[in-house]
Protein backbone atom coordinates (compact mmCIF):
# COMPACT_ATOMS: atom_id res chain seq x y z
CA UNK A 1 0.00 0.00 0.00
CA UNK A 2 1.11 3.46 -0.45
CA UNK A 3 1.50 5.56 2.26
CA UNK A 4 -1.16 7.80 3.52
CA UNK A 5 0.00 11.72 3.68
CA UNK A 6 0.44 13.09 7.12
CA UNK A 7 -1.10 16.44 6.26
CA UNK A 8 -4.48 14.75 5.32
CA UNK A 9 -6.42 13.78 8.32
CA UNK A 10 -7.45 10.21 8.44
CA UNK A 11 -9.06 7.62 9.90
CA UNK A 12 -6.98 4.72 11.78
CA UNK A 13 -3.88 6.92 10.60
CA UNK A 14 -2.22 5.01 12.98
CA UNK A 15 -2.23 2.10 10.56
CA UNK A 16 -0.87 2.89 8.24
CA UNK A 17 2.86 4.25 6.99
CA UNK A 18 2.58 7.44 6.35
CA UNK A 19 4.59 10.60 4.43
CA UNK A 20 4.66 14.09 3.89
CA UNK A 21 3.71 15.96 0.89
CA UNK A 22 6.14 18.94 1.75
CA UNK A 23 9.10 16.38 2.04
CA UNK A 24 7.88 14.09 -1.76
CA UNK A 25 6.83 17.52 -3.67
CA UNK A 26 8.87 17.83 -6.55
CA UNK A 27 11.03 15.09 -6.66
CA UNK A 28 9.18 12.64 -9.11
CA UNK A 29 10.84 12.86 -12.45
CA UNK A 30 8.29 15.23 -14.81
CA UNK A 31 7.92 12.83 -17.02
CA UNK A 32 5.79 10.45 -14.91
CA UNK A 33 3.33 13.17 -13.61
CA UNK A 34 0.86 12.56 -15.79
CA UNK A 35 1.00 8.62 -16.72
CA UNK A 36 1.30 8.16 -13.69
CA UNK A 37 -1.49 10.54 -12.17
CA UNK A 38 -3.52 8.66 -14.88
CA UNK A 39 -2.53 5.52 -13.83
CA UNK A 40 -3.45 6.11 -10.38
CA UNK A 41 -6.49 8.10 -10.64
CA UNK A 42 -7.90 5.22 -13.16
CA UNK A 43 -8.09 2.56 -11.25
CA UNK A 44 -10.58 0.94 -9.47
CA UNK A 45 -12.04 2.68 -6.40
CA UNK A 46 -12.14 1.09 -3.41
CA UNK A 47 -14.02 3.49 -1.02
CA UNK A 48 -15.03 7.59 -2.27
CA UNK A 49 -15.70 10.20 0.53
CA UNK A 50 -15.68 13.05 -1.41
CA UNK A 51 -12.88 15.74 -1.09
CA UNK A 52 -11.02 17.57 0.83
CA UNK A 53 -9.02 20.95 1.36
CA UNK A 54 -5.55 20.51 -0.22
CA UNK A 55 -2.91 21.46 2.40
CA UNK A 56 -0.59 22.99 -0.16
CA UNK A 57 -3.10 25.38 -1.48
CA UNK A 58 -5.46 26.99 0.54
CA UNK A 59 -6.97 28.99 -2.53
CA UNK A 60 -8.03 25.68 -4.25
CA UNK A 61 -10.80 24.32 -1.70
CA UNK A 62 -11.80 21.42 -1.14
CA UNK A 63 -10.23 19.76 -4.31
CA UNK A 64 -8.38 16.69 -3.26
CA UNK A 65 -10.31 13.65 -3.82
CA UNK A 66 -10.63 11.63 -0.88
CA UNK A 67 -10.98 7.85 -0.61
CA UNK A 68 -9.21 4.48 -1.44
CA UNK A 69 -8.38 2.36 -4.96
CA UNK A 70 -6.55 -0.24 -6.28
CA UNK A 71 -5.60 -1.83 -9.06
CA UNK A 72 -5.98 -5.50 -7.48
CA UNK A 73 -2.33 -5.74 -5.93
CA UNK A 74 -1.58 -2.24 -4.33
CA UNK A 75 -3.84 0.11 -2.48
CA UNK A 76 -3.54 3.85 -2.44
CA UNK A 77 -5.37 6.78 -0.79
CA UNK A 78 -6.81 8.37 -3.91
CA UNK A 79 -5.67 11.78 -3.58
CA UNK A 80 -2.28 10.32 -4.81
CA UNK A 81 -3.06 10.82 -8.43
CA UNK A 82 -4.03 14.61 -7.82
CA UNK A 83 -0.87 15.20 -5.79
CA UNK A 84 1.33 13.39 -7.95
CA UNK A 85 0.05 15.50 -10.58
CA UNK A 86 -0.19 18.54 -9.44
CA UNK A 87 2.88 19.20 -7.37
CA UNK A 88 5.60 16.04 -8.61
CA UNK A 89 5.03 14.29 -5.48
CA UNK A 90 7.16 11.27 -5.40
CA UNK A 91 5.90 7.43 -5.37
CA UNK A 92 8.12 4.71 -4.21
CA UNK A 93 10.20 3.22 -7.26
CA UNK A 94 8.43 -0.03 -6.69
CA UNK A 95 4.89 1.22 -6.95
CA UNK A 96 6.79 3.43 -10.18
CA UNK A 97 8.32 -0.49 -11.38
CA UNK A 98 4.68 -2.19 -11.36
CA UNK A 99 2.85 0.62 -13.27
CA UNK A 100 5.43 0.33 -15.44
CA UNK A 101 5.26 -2.69 -16.02
CA UNK A 102 1.50 -2.57 -17.01
CA UNK A 103 2.13 0.86 -19.37
CA UNK A 104 0.75 2.91 -16.82
CA UNK A 105 -2.79 1.57 -17.80
CA UNK A 106 -5.30 0.33 -15.18
CA UNK A 107 -6.31 -3.05 -15.30
CA UNK A 108 -9.88 -4.25 -15.78
CA UNK A 109 -10.73 -5.85 -12.89
CA UNK A 110 -13.70 -8.36 -12.72
CA UNK A 111 -16.61 -8.12 -9.71
CA UNK A 112 -15.37 -11.29 -8.24
CA UNK A 113 -11.72 -9.39 -7.77
CA UNK A 114 -13.52 -6.13 -7.05
CA UNK A 115 -14.79 -7.64 -3.91
CA UNK A 116 -11.94 -9.95 -3.23
CA UNK A 117 -9.76 -6.07 -3.18
CA UNK A 118 -12.82 -4.18 -0.70
CA UNK A 119 -12.77 -7.13 1.42
CA UNK A 120 -9.38 -7.48 1.98
CA UNK A 121 -8.61 -4.30 2.60
CA UNK A 122 -11.55 -3.40 4.91
CA UNK A 123 -10.71 -6.59 7.23
CA UNK A 124 -7.17 -5.08 7.30
CA UNK A 125 -7.32 -1.40 8.05
CA UNK A 126 -10.95 -1.12 9.11
CA UNK A 127 -11.51 -4.16 11.67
Amino acid sequence: MLPILEEIPAENQDSFQRASIKKLAGHLDPSLRVPLAQYLSGSHPLLAAGNVQDPMSADEGAAVPFGYRTDGEWVWPTYWGYFVKEYGVEVPEEFIEHARRRNFIPVALSGEELDLAEQEFEERFFN
